[in-house]
Formats: C-alpha cells, sequence, structure tokens
C-alpha cells in the first residue's frame, strides 16, 4: 500500500529531525513503530512528541541513554507496519524498547474483521517486550464508534498475545469534549504538545516498568 509522499516541508523537515536523531548513539535502543502521531506532527520539537517524551522517561529510569529511531511515516497503517516498519526494526542489532501505535489510518475503511486479522499478524512478529496501543478516541460520529468498537477487541488480542498494553484510547476518551480543544494541532486532528502529554501517559507505566527490568539487567 502506497503512503503519501512527504511533499511539504514541515513533513520532510520532522523526517529528518528523526534520521539525525537515530544517528545518535545510546546505551539502549528504542524503536517506534506506527503513523504521523509517532511522527510527533503537531508537536513543536521532537522532545514534545511522545515518542520524544517516553525516551527521556526511559533515560530517567533506566539511567542509561536511548538512540532512538523512529519508524514510523505519515499515513501509515497496519500493512506499513508488518510489510516495512517491523522488519526495518528487527533488522536492527538489537531492540530493546518498542512503541506500536497503529490503525487509525485503518478506521477510514469498513474492513473490520480484514483490518484485525492484519493487526493479529503484527502481533504475531513482535518482540516479547513490545508496547502495543490500541486506538485514539475520535471524539464524535461514526467514526469514533468504530474506533471504540475496534480498541476493545485489540485490548483483548494484544493480553492474548501476552504483550503489553497501551491504553490510548481510554486516555484519550478522558479528555472528550471542547475542553481538550487546546491539546490539538491547527488541524484539530493532530496532537498539541499538551496532547502528546496525553498520549504519552498511555504507554508511561508500561515504559517505565520496561526501563527498570533494562536498568536491573
Amino acid at each position: 500500500m502506497a503512503l503519501p509522499s512527504p511533499r511539504t516541508p514541515w513533513l520532510r523537515r520532522r523526517l529528518r529531525q528523526w534520521d539525525a536523531r537515530a544517528a545518535l548513539p545510546g546505551d539502549l535502543v528504542y524503536a517506534a513503530l506506527g503513523d504521523s502521531a509517532a511522527q510527533g506532527i503537531g508537536a513543536r520539537s521532537l522532545e514534545t512528541s511522545y515518542v520524544g517524551r517516553l525516551a527521556e522517561r526511559l533515560e530517567r529510569h533506566s539511567g542509561r541513554s536511548v538512540r532512538v529511531v523512529n519508524l514510523s511515516r505519515y499515513g501509515a497503517r497496519v500493512d506499513d507496519c508488518v510489510d516495512r516498519q517491523l522488519p526495518a526494526a528487527l533488522a536492527l542489532d538489537r531492540v530493546d524498547v518498542m512503541t506500536v501505535a497503529i490503525g487509525a489510518n485503518d478506521m477510514r475503511a469498513a474492513d473490520h474483521e480484514g483490518f484485525l486479522a492484519r493487526f493479529d499478524a503484527l502481533l504475531a512478529m513482535l518482540p516479547a517486550h513490545a508496547i502495543v496501543a490500541d486506538l485514539p478516541c475520535f471524539h464524535f460520529g461514526e467514526r469514533e464508534f468504530d474506533a471504540w468498537r475496534t480498541s476493545q477487541v485489540m485490548a483483548d488480542r494484544v493480553r492474548a498475545a501476552g504483550l503489553a498494553f497501551a491504553p490510548l484510547h481510554r486516555v484519550t476518551e478522558l479528555r472528550r469534549g471542547w475542553g481538550s480543544f487546546p491539546e490539538f494541532t491547527w488541524d484539530q486532528f493532530h496532537p498539541s504538545d499538551l496532547g502528546y502529554r496525553v498520549w504519552e501517559s498511555a504507554f508511561a507505566g508500561a515504559v517505565t516498568r520496561r526501563a527498570r527490568q533494562l536498568r536491573a539487567s
């Protein structure tokens, strides 16, 4: 499945920023898989994206430096994770921490069972330490109903696979309503710096536990 071409200057700039971040050394390797949210579209900097915040959390709780390899892509769907992102992650010398947040773009289609079959295929390929999220809350309308229904199944399947679960839908649903307006950027779709703090909270517990395991190893 073809992804949108990175034609806009801000998207090219963000890709270059993550490539530069991946070139920095670190004691631990953190691989992030996902779509434009994992890219941090809407965040002012890498550090205020949820991936950047999680990298800082890893460093703080492990006591070790972290190399971040962000393999996410704008517009990505589950197929891109299976076919491109995860193979690239598994080709690295090692991955100590992996987060996966994918599927929001798949909600544009009506193939619920097909999506879950592809998600199951992804789960079967992930390393045992991967931390996997369900879908974010879309706040209102039919798309939110699909996201809520699908997130419930995703949560069950992540846990059944023995992987750590990040309750993204729950933490974003708690922020639903007009009061969450500052948590979105100009397009009222991608999170702002404040919104990415909420996203980080979905992963925080599992990432902290993984960091402490790595600190003790």
